[in-house]
């Protein structure tokens, strides 16, 4: 048998105190090594009793087994590590992404609490929702992306006086100033919070009576709309959300 440096050699004093060896410890004993061992046993067995032809055969297919098994395991761990990096290096493309998700979400009652079973678990129903990736992390083989739910939009408008993005109030659309003063002007909301606008799609703007008014100011002696609608922006939640690459159906 082979001795690597792998094995562990342990040795003993004789009597004229020579070294000799007493064991050889290998935690890899491989099929040549097995095939030695049963070759030396065959030499040492008492000729009156012969070792079974079919037990060693028996033991060289078991030893066989065992090792097969080994370098399958070990190829798999291999595998399974390869597919766990390339799912993480897939996934990280993913990030700053818009995606929808259908995931579970507790279930609202009308009174706004959250409805629970016979035993007080919290019941869940699957729900599509939007969200912008943040970052991505691997927990255990498994691809989690942690999300930020969409919740809503915004509406941004500019004042052409001042050339700067108008600040409101959101629940009363009343217009504030560079100073963060609420002024006279309001924004009409819808019942989401959005901008009412006319056909022509200008901002609706009204007073603190509820009348329509369209403020203006002069460039060159030119009146021109003080106000005007120019884009729209997501809203965010704060909380963040963990989901699962198998729950995303759609990538934007």
């Amino acid at each position: 048998m082979t001795v690597n440096s792998s094995d562990e050699i342990k040795t003993g004093t004789g009597i004229g105190g020579s070294q000799y060896t007493k064991a050889i410890t290998n935690d890899e004993l491989s099929n040549e090594d097995f095939l030695k061992l049963m070759i030396q046993e065959l030499k040492l067995q008492d000729p009156t009793k012969p070792m079974d032809s079919k037990q060693m055969l028996a033991s060289q297919m078991q030893m066989s087994t065992i090792r097969t098994n080994q370098e399958l395991a070990k190829s798999m761990e291999s595998l399974k590590a390869s597919l766990s990096n390339m799912t993480l290096t897939n996934a990280v493309t993913f990030m700053g992404k818009k995606v929808d998700a259908i995931v579970d979400k507790p279930v609202i009652l009308e009174d706004g609490s959250v409805k629970r079973d016979k035993n007080g678990n919290v019941v869940t129903e699957k729900v599509k929702s939007s969200y912008k990736i943040a970052t991505v992390q691997l927990d255990n083989g498994v691809t989690k992306f942690e999300s930020h739910e969409l919740v809503g939009f915004k509406d941004v408008a500019i004042d052409y006086k001042t050339n700067k993005v108008v600040k409101y109030d959101f629940k009363t659309g009343q217009i504030k100033d560079e100073e963060g003063n609420l002024t006279e002007y309001y924004i009409k909301l819808t019942e989401d919070g959005r901008f009412e606008t006319n056909a022509s799609g200008d901002i609706q703007l009204v007073d603190k009576d509820g009348k329509t008014i369209s403020p203006t100011y002069t460039v060159e002696d030119k009146d021109i709309l003080r106000y005007e609608f120019i884009n729209t922006e997501e809203i965010y939640s704060a909380n963040q959300t963990n989901i699962e690459y198998e729950e995303i159906v759609k990538v934007y």
